[in-house]
């Protein structure tokens, strides 16, 4: 025969098994703290790339500057920007290769 303490068990069991859980307040509002968290996270994404984008024309116009001012200094007397390269005067490509 059963215990009166098994029978006490399996009527508790019995019991939870039919109480459904109260998920009401888990529930409530959860579409909008959702949709936040969502928002949030994109949100961190989109200043990045509008950062980024905003400094691409300040990042052009400082390459450039930085290349019109590298050419102005080693250009010496000549005017075209080719010449060393179309004469085949190789030590002027390789210093040119070399950065120096």
């Amino acid at each position: 025969m059963k215990d009166e303490k098994d029978i006490l068990l399996d009527d508790l069991f019995r019991r939870a098994r039919l109480m459904t859980p109260d998920t009401a307040r888990s529930e409530e509002h959860f579409e909008t703290r959702l949709m936040a968290a969502i928002e949030e996270k994109r949100n961190d994404k989109i200043l990045w790339s509008v950062w980024a984008w905003r400094l691409v024309p300040w990042l052009t116009m400082l390459v450039i500057a930085i290349g019109i001012g590298g050419y102005s200094i080693s250009s010496g007397g000549s005017g075209d920007p080719f010449s060393g390269v179309l004469s085949g005067d190789d030590d002027y490509q390789v210093s040119m290769l070399a950065g120096e």
